[in-house]
């Protein structure tokens, strides 16, 4: 039996998923400037009454453990963004990673969000509940059968300098991919499960040369229905997170992803074991 073939917008799917996504920048000054770098990707969630963001583990390694870091966020009118920053000292974190970075993992981390940071983050952004699909996803059930997959992040290449403005003021213009993603390996470790997924991109539109800074975003499941003869979003689930890339050998740029397993299983009791009451409230 021939699997019936649709397609759905980048367009139709990707404003929504905007407001979850956000980057890292690390800040420096040089010149008596201020500069900021891609310091890779993450995602806003909540569990129970924590806010946080979902991110790798080598992300939040290679971020400084005080002081500012930069948080990039979406920007409907980028003229009139401005610097928002956190204080790393007011954040707490939990990481699964391995012995060393590599393609097998676990490499997942969770950074707490300070309280004073939540007002305005949550102001112009979306958190994903972690905790409300969790029973359906451990035990295998999705609202339909049909479905197209997603991989969205920063892309470090992308990165360019604006016009500043004024004098003394550097504004950098930080850049997020969305792209379609096809499922072509899955694996099952101890207590997590990789996905490898190839990437795709919609006509017109080429794909960076590199991932870097993609690391720590998501990868999204969108699950549609034929409705009215057209096609319907009827629900979206976070289903990975990149955390490294490579080439296949017929070239294809390669993305390896945390599954849902270790994402709404092992990570997140080690995230309610850290916070139990808040966690679970």
């Amino acid at each position: 039996m021939l699997q019936r073939k649709f397609l759905l917008s980048t367009q139709q799917i990707s404003k929504d998923i905007s407001y979850f996504t956000i980057g890292f920048a690390t800040l420096s000054v040089q010149g008596h400037v201020e500069d900021a770098v891609c310091a890779g990707s993450g995602t806003l969630v909540t569990v129970g009454s924590l806010y946080g963001i979902l991110t790798a583990a080598h992300v939040l390694g290679n971020l400084p453990t005080k002081g500012q870091v930069g948080l990039v966020t979406h920007a409907d009118d980028p003229s009139r963004f401005q610097k928002q920053i956190i204080m790393m000292e007011h954040t707490d974190s939990v990481i699964m990673r391995g012995k060393a970075f590599d393609q097998k993992g676990p490499d997942l981390g969770f950074l707490r969000l300070p309280q004073q940071s939540i007002g305005w983050i949550a102001a112009k952004n979306s958190f994903y509940n972690l905790r409300k699909h969790r029973d359906d996803v451990l035990a295998g059930k999705e609202p339909t059968k049909s479905h197209v997959d997603s991989v969205t992040g920063m892309i470090h290449e992308l990165t360019t300098e604006e016009p500043p403005g004024r004098p003394k003021v550097r504004r950098i213009s930080f850049s997020a991919i969305f792209c379609g993603a096809n499922l072509a390996a899955l694996r099952y470790l101890s207590n997590y499960e990789l996905h490898y997924f190839e990437l795709t991109n919609d006509p017109g539109f080429a794909l960076p040369q590199s991932f870097e800074g993609t690391s720590g975003g998501s990868a999204w499941r969108f699950y549609v229905a034929e409705k009215n003869g057209g096609i319907v979003v009827v629900d979206r689930w976070l289903v990975g997170v990149p955390f490294y890339q490579s080439l296949t050998q017929g070239g294809k740029r390669e993305i390896t992803c945390h599954g849902r397993r270790g994402i709404y299983g092992t990570f997140l009791d080690a995230i309610i074991a850290r916070w139990p009451d808040e966690a679970l409230a």
